[in-house]
């Protein structure tokens, strides 16, 4: 930069000028630099351009360097924004500084032309730096106030929603809980009015009340979707089935009933369990039931047929008790009707559903169990 034909013209500007290599070393220095900095011209070659800056912003103002130099473009730099220059003495003084990369035989060098600024400057830069940041602040306000309350209206919207479906789900809650109370209170009141004593009443509550338990869980597992019919019986039937000597024969055929259904279809198969152990196919070694399931294509009806068979002889009872009362009171709980026979080698026991019922009986049907 020496033997460059810009010398005069670096010399003859008024500003303090210095030529840096890729390096950040300084190539050349002006006469005014020792004017502004008070160091001469041939005290700063080979120096890192760092050593005009304040200890404090060499850091900072390296990465600043290492970008440009990779994007390199004029631009200016300290314009209201404080930018110090450090004098051989010591001193500071704000100045404002344009960059300019230039190309040349050895490379891409920085010509960086520094102005002093006078303190009317310094302010009024300062103020319109403020009165931009100021814009800044007051566009960045006006744009969170709108995100604000857009975001107000949409949690607005959402917490009526969530309210409304909270209300919607303790009405819910509260209508199945009342069902079930009523179911429970009319087990406990026929179950003690039927029984012999206080025991039998005692086996009976508890045995319906598992029961309805268990329908529960399977409730919880499918939630609003139905359960697979095979799923439900065996989880009826599992606590009197014995895995040494199974007892049961259940038909699989895929076919999945509505969540409204799982109760009393459980309940149902519960009565029958507990007269087997009582009275029937369940009350010696040799008993056995099966459990058929039968779509008529033609009637379009649903039959379920549980068969017992092995067990002491059956006889029709001269009254029906609250067990039988009840499986009438659950059959028409799912749409159906049921035929009980009581067969010399058993229990015959058919409840039938018209086919496209037994797959959207719901849930939130009235259940009184008042036979």
């Amino acid at each position: 930069m020496t033997e460059t034909p810009f010398r005069e013209f670096y010399e003859a500007t008024p500003d303090a000028v210095v030529v840096i290599d890729q390096t950040g070393r300084i190539i050349f220095a002006n006469s005014r630099v020792e004017a502004m900095l008070g160091y001469a011209p041939s005290d700063l070659i080979g120096k890192f351009q760092s050593v005009l800056l304040p200890e404090r912003f060499r850091d900072r103002h390296s990465a600043h360097f290492d970008s440009f130099m990779k994007n390199p473009s004029p631009r200016m730099m300290g314009g209201g924004m404080g930018l110090t220059a450090l004098g051989k003495d010591g001193s500071e003084c704000v100045v404002e500084i344009s960059l300019s990369p230039y190309p040349t035989p050895q490379g891409l060098v920085v010509i960086a032309a520094m102005r002093e600024m006078t303190p009317k400057e310094i302010k009024n830069n300062s103020l319109a730096h403020e009165n931009i940041n100021l814009r800044d602040l007051l566009g960045l306000a006006r744009n969170d106030v709108t995100v604000l309350l857009r975001q107000a209206g949409i949690e607005a919207i959402e917490r009526e929603t969530g309210a409304r479906f909270q209300r919607l789900l303790l009405e819910e809650l509260h209508h199945r809980v009342k069902n079930m109370l009523a179911t429970v209170t009319a087990i406990i009141s026929q179950s003690l009015r039927n029984a012999k004593d206080v025991n039998q009443a005692q086996s009976a509550i508890v045995s319906r009340l598992t029961a309805m338990g268990r329908a529960q869980d399977v409730l919880l597992r499918t939630a609003e979707t139905g359960a697979h019919l095979v799923d439900v019986i065996r989880e009826a039937i599992e606590p009197f089935e014995s895995s040494a000597d199974p007892r049961f024969v259940v038909q699989d055929v895929p076919i999945d009933i509505g969540p409204g259904a799982i109760l009393p279809l459980t309940l149902s198969l519960n009565e029958l369990c507990t007269n087997a152990v009582k009275y029937g196919a369940l009350s010696n070694v040799d008993g056995r039931i099966a459990i058929t399931i039968f779509i008529d294509e033609d009637t379009q009806l649903f039959t379920l047929r549980w068969m017992e068979t092995g067990g002491p002889p059956v006889q029709q009872p001269a009254q029906y008790n609250f067990g039988t009362k009840l499986l009438g009171v659950l059959a028409a709980q799912l749409h159906g009707e049921i035929r009980l026979r009581y067969e010399p080698a058993g229990i015959d026991y058919q409840l039938t559903i018209p086919v496209a019922l037994i797959g959207v009986i719901r849930a939130d049907a009235d259940a009184p169990c008042q036979p």
